[in-house]
């Protein structure tokens, strides 16, 4: 096969990718501001952007191994109030547990009514909200549960061991959850011996008994450690359960969840906002014993585009949003005196490329996948879509997660004529001419980001095709497997252990195209699968650690996913927005932001000082 290459000088892509950036600050420009847009987990470093330079510490914060400060009248949380919250997408499927198909606006939203079993706490451990106690047998193979007395949902429904269970099992086999969790033992329903349920004992009316299994086999008991993490997660948001049977009987009802959380849903209008008000009757109290939460109410809006949201909190539109939009975070930077900013950026998420390894064709092929590697200048891409404050990334392992590695053999330095050779070779053994449908969210950024994917690629002879989607139907198309979905910017991958990426790269996760397949990629590879099992039960942590660094270099050698850069997630706001990292869990344990999710915050602990 014999062509004509487009080779793009990268002078004339960085200078078109500047350009669109520059039109977008000068619409987007406010108060002395210009804006820009780029792209979860368990857990995450925080830094505020202070009022003398990027990164030194404002409001009341406190850098490791300092005293904290004296506490002022100012720093006394005073309740009332309601707070404007955006977020980048609406939720597909909501608000029922088992269905909801979340990214970080949706738990954000979902845990201000819902509460969850479990949270992940400062020190990276897991620990008890519904639940007083997890506690394991000696091999992590049975998980005992037992629920903290005293609370209620806002229906009045008592949160018991039968409120859990109910949950834990609607969620643990519908179609969404199930997946996550092919390792919790399985036996006929007591309900319905034709169907199969999770092996949860009830022990007394507070507490109970989850079993694993390898593949479900009860007769296999499989050595867990990880396993509490997962209730941290989705599976383990805790609904009413009458109002989970009153959903059953009419589907409509579940656009107004009840659950046991500091806020009661006052009304959902769907891709407009969703509003909360105060549940008085709360559980938890701070550490002056008063009654959580602070604020009388919150107002959460969809606002797709970060860029917007900078714009709506600039003009005084909302109070608070949580990007992950590089070059608006570089932004607010720059004006910390105005609107402060809390940063999250370790253990995080990856912006990368997924690519659907169902699709026939060219990306079923490693050498197509590592020549559209090769071919981006990643230097170049954190310069012009990050302003420089974005990490390249090697994979999608960020630093501080268990098998990270600086060198795990993945490249990330251009090399356009090792790719084209890739390339070259490929279609002469094929006889194909590959060309790469690509998809972004809808953004003025992801616009620029394709704009470079377009020239670099276009440099070794590819063709390209792109499309922008809706966040909620992006998560759908990865879902099924659709049509158009062949290689998408992608944000994922936050985290601890690679035990919570289990359901996302392991083979029994893989559905065929038109199935729901939480193995977003549909990854098919033994030696991924095989360190994976290693690193989910084998007791020694060093064994663990060996497996997930393993994974870790099979992902580069295969190019499985295309990495662009770590995120870094900030949360501007008002300067009379306080209480943001002040999460308390109820053992007295300081809480990880969000639950411990990227670009999240805890509601409760959330008040307005009206002096600021």
């Amino acid at each position: 096969m014999v062509r004509t290459r487009q080779r793009s000088s990268k002078r004339i892509i960085t200078a078109a990718i500047l350009s669109l950036g520059l039109v977008a600050a000068a619409c987007g420009k406010k108060n002395g501001g210009d804006t820009a847009d780029a792209t979860t987990g368990v857990t995450e470093t925080t830094v505020i952007s202070g009022d003398t330079e990027p990164n030194v510490a404002a409001e009341t914060t406190v850098a490791e191994g300092t005293s904290p400060p004296e506490t002022t009248p100012a720093d006394v949380p005073v309740p009332g109030g309601t707070l404007i919250v955006s977020g980048e997408a609406e939720v597909t499927s909501p608000w029922t547990p088992a269905a909801m198909q979340c990214d970080t606006y949706c738990f954000q939203r979902a845990r201000t009514f819902f509460d969850s079993v479990a949270a992940i706490g400062d020190d990276l451990k897991v620990h008890g909200v519904l639940a007083e106690e997890i506690t394991p047998n000696a091999d992590f193979t049975e998980w005992t549960i037992t629920v903290r007395e005293g609370i209620t949902f806002t229906d009045g429904t008592p949160v018991n061991a039968d409120a859990l269970i109910k949950n834990l099992q609607l969620s643990g086999t519908g179609l969404l959850i199930s997946a996550a969790l092919l390792d919790v033992a399985k036996v006929p329903s007591a309900a319905d011996p034709a169907k199969n349920e999770l092996k949860i004992e009830k022990l007394d009316e507070m507490s109970f008994t989850i079993f694993t299994g390898l593949n479900g086999d009860p007769a296999q008991p499989l050595p867990w450690p990880g396993f509490d993490v997962y209730l941290t997660a989705q599976w383990g948001l805790i609904a009413s359960p009458a109002w989970l049977d009153a959903v059953a009987a009419d589907p409509a009802l579940a656009a107004m969840p009840i659950g046991s959380g500091p806020f009661i849903v006052e009304s959902f209008a769907p891709r407009d906002k969703l509003v909360v008000k105060r549940n008085p009757n709360y559980w938890q109290k701070d550490a002056n014993g008063i009654q959580l939460p602070y604020l009388d109410g919150a107002e959460f809006r969809v606002i797709e585009d970060s860029e917007i949201e900078a714009d709506a909190l600039r003009s005084g539109d909302i109070d608070i949003f949580s990007t992950s939009a590089a070059l608006v975070v570089a932004d607010f930077r720059e004006q910390a005196d105005e609107f402060p900013m809390r940063e999250q950026s370790d253990f995080t998420e990856t912006d990368y490329i997924l690519i659907d390894h169902d699709k026939p064709g060219p990306l079923q092929d490693a050498r197509v996948r590592c020549a559209l590697s090769k071919a981006i200048d990643r230097e170049e891409y954190v310069e012009a879509l990050s302003n420089g404050i974005s990490t390249p990334a090697n994979g999608v392992f960020s630093p501080g997660q268990e098998g990270y590695l600086e060198d795990n053999g993945f490249d990330i330095t251009q090399d356009i004529e090792g790719a084209t050779a890739l390339i070259d070779e490929y279609e002469a053994e094929t006889g194909t001419q590959v060309a790469i449908n690509y998809g972004t969210t809808t953004s003025q950024i992801n616009a620029q980001r394709a704009e470079l994917m377009k020239g670099y690629w276009n440099a070794i002879g590819v063709d390209f095709e792109y499309q922008q989607v809706p966040q909620d139907s992006f998560i759908t198309n990865a879902l099924f497997g659709a049509d158009n979905f062949f290689a998408f910017a992608w944000r994922q991958h936050a985290g601890l252990t690679v035990d919570t990426q289990n359901y996302w790269w392991h083979s029994r996760s893989a559905s065929p195209d038109g199935a729901l397949s939480l193995n977003f990629a549909r990854i098919r590879d033994d030696v991924v699968d095989e360190n994976l099992d290693i690193a989910r039960s084998d007791p020694d942590p060093a064994a663990r650690k060996a497996a997930a660094e393993a994974v870790n270099r099979r992902m580069a050698e295969q190019c499985h996913q295309i990495p662009f850069v770590h995120t870094v997630w900030g949360t501007p706001h008002k300067p009379s927005v306080m209480g943001l990292g002040d999460g308390v869990l109820p053992d007295g344990t300081k809480a990880r932001d969000g639950a411990g999710f990227s670009g999240q915050f805890w509601m409760q602990n959330i008040w307005i000082n009206p002096e600021a």
